[in-house]
């Protein structure tokens, strides 16, 4: 997904909060969930540029393959003696490519995602691990609940 123009200053303002919140906190439990939140945001919003630059770049070289456009000093031109039957044989064998990379995706293990992937997968699913850590103490301190205090008592 492509973020907007004001998708991405909302992301920004939001990373821009952390760090002032970071700056302004002392406790290292607290400051540890801002820098993984704010971690997650920018490698998520770097991962989604990068991605779309790929996207973009293999679709144009796949247009020019199967068009079998030659790079010239003057342009782009397209090779007309191309006869359509190829073309179409172009485009079967890049999708039986495509076909490979799709199921290569589905092979990679994901029992044990690195700690980066996890930041990102939670960065896109919108958690935030300073949002938990803030509700878990809440939930703590809430006059309705009896552990919390009797964990504080001990």
């Amino acid at each position: 997904m492509i973020l907007s123009r004001h998708e991405f200053l909302s992301e920004v303002e939001q990373i821009k909060k952390w760090r002032e919140m970071l700056i302004a906190t002392n406790d290292e439990h607290e400051r540890r969930t801002l820098v993984e939140d704010t971690a997650g945001k920018i490698l998520l919003a770097c991962w989604r540029e990068v991605k779309s630059e790929i996207v973009q770049v293999l679709r144009e070289v796949v247009d020019r393959y199967i068009t079998d456009e030659v790079a010239e000093d003057d342009g782009v031109h397209e090779n007309e003696a191309m006869k359509e039957d190829e073309r179409i044989h172009r485009s079967a064998r890049l999708w039986k490519i495509g076909s490979v990379f799709r199921l290569a995706i589905h092979c990679i293990p994901s029992d044990n995602p690195n700690p980066l992937q996890r930041i990102i997968d939670d960065a896109m699913d919108g958690i935030s691990k300073h949002q938990l850590l803030l509700s878990e103490r809440a939930a703590l301190s809430s006059p309705s609940n009896e552990a919390g205090h009797a964990l504080r008592r001990k």
